[in-house]
Formats: structure tokens, C-alpha cells, sequence
């Protein structure tokens, strides 16, 4: 986890900057599952320079965010001055109370634990009986490799940090082991929203491949 983290603490600055596809890709759907409104006490986990955090506390909702990256941290502070920011690992357990929010969002961040099943069961103990907890990430069978940026990124993540290769089975099973139930499952298809970040070639070539 501290190659991870390291990457994540240089890739602060530009963070913001950088577009990303994936994240892109997801953002509608995040928002309408986990569908904030106001009086709603959200935890955004892995909550990065809180781009999540702002559009929940811009539908009403009381945001906290957690992240283990200070520099990640140090950006959401200065452009969220209203909303409480941690810094956490979500290896480590929560540094919440049982049942303390009503909704857990955690984005394109399970991908680089070593082991899914502690944060999947912290969720499930900081969020109240039958609250929600929404989580994203890539398409265990989209492959982005070989395919061209139609701009230069300043930070290559997969090149940077710890990947793992998780499956939908994986998922589900430490889902179960949490002792949730799984309400939505939802796969976002390659659309025209990442198409300016792509060369054409490569923007057919996703489409065709991963849609």
C-alpha cells in the first residue's frame, strides 16, 4: 500500500487536472446511486481531492471524507473548507462509530487492496440499518491497455501503483461475507463522454471492445 499511497501523494497536485476516462465514465451513475439529498450523513471513503464530496454537499448532504493520502487530503481541505476530512487507511478499521452514516460511497479504489473484505465490513458497520453503500470500480473485463490519450497525462497510475486484478465473483463474495445484499448492479457502457479523451482509433477501438 505505500507505493499506492506515494503515487497518490504526487499525483495531488494535477489530480484535478488530469482527466480521467474511467472517472468520467462513472460520475453519472455514482451521483444517482447514491442518490445524496439533504439531511443525508454520507462517508465518501478514498475520497481523493473530494470531487465526490462536492457535488453531495452541493444536493444538501453532510459529507465526511476519509483518504490515506495527505496530499489528496491537503487539496480537498483548501476547496471544501465546510466538510470534515480524515485521513485513513482502509485496510485499518473506520475511525467512525457503528451505524454513524446513512450512505457509504467509495470509488475506483478497491482495486488497489490487497484484500476486499475488511473495508466491505467496516462499510457495513459505520453505515445504519438499511442504509446504502454505493462502490465503483473498472470493469473487471474492460482492457485499456495499447489505447491512445488524445493528450499527454501527467501521471500514468497502472505504471505508478498497486493494481489488482479482482473479479465480479470476488466482489460478490466479499459482499456476502459483510453481510450485505446486494441491491443494484450496474455496468456503464463506453459512451461519447470519454470521447474527447481518446484518439478516434482508439475511442472505436474501446467502444467496439468494452461496450
Amino acid at each position: 500500500m505505500g507505493r499506492t499511497k506515494n503515487a497518490y501523494d504526487r499525483w495531488s497536485a494535477n489530480y484535478d487536472h488530469d482527466p480521467n476516462p474511467q472517472t468520467v465514465l462513472e460520475k453519472a451513475s455514482v451521483v444517482e446511486l447514491v442518490s445524496p439529498a439533504p439531511g443525508d450523513r454520507i462517508l465518501d471513503a478514498a475520497c481523493g481531492t473530494g470531487r465526490y464530496c462536492r457535488l453531495f454537499l452541493e444536493r444538501g448532504a453532510k459529507v465526511i471524507g476519509v483518504d490515506f493520502s495527505e496530499g489528496m487530503l491537503g487539496i480537498a481541505r483548501t476547496a471544501l473548507p465546510r466538510v470534515q476530512f480524515h485521513c485513513a487507511d482502509l485496510t485499518l478499521p473506520l475511525p467512525f462509530s457503528d451505524g454513524e452514516f446513512g450512505k457509504v460511497n467509495c470509488a475506483q479504489a478497491l482495486k488497489h487492496l490487497p484484500d476486499i473484505r475488511p473495508p466491505l465490513r467496516e462499510f457495513a458497520r459505520v453505515v445504519i440499518s438499511g442504509g446504502t453503500i454505493t462502490f465503483s470500480v473498472t470493469h473487471p473485463d474492460m482492457n485499456w491497455e495499447d489505447y491512445q490519450l488524445s493528450f499527454l497525462p501527467s501521471f500514468v497510475l497502472s505504471a505508478e501503483s498497486d493494481i489488482h486484478p479482482y473479479r465480479f465473483c470476488d466482489y460478490l463474495a466479499a459482499i456476502e461475507m459483510a453481510g450485505l445484499r446486494l441491491a443494484e448492479f450496474r455496468q456503464v457502457p463506453i459512451n461519447e463522454g470519454i470521447k474527447e479523451y481518446l484518439t478516434a482509433e482508439s475511442f472505436q477501438k474501446v467502444k467496439m471492445t468494452n461496450s
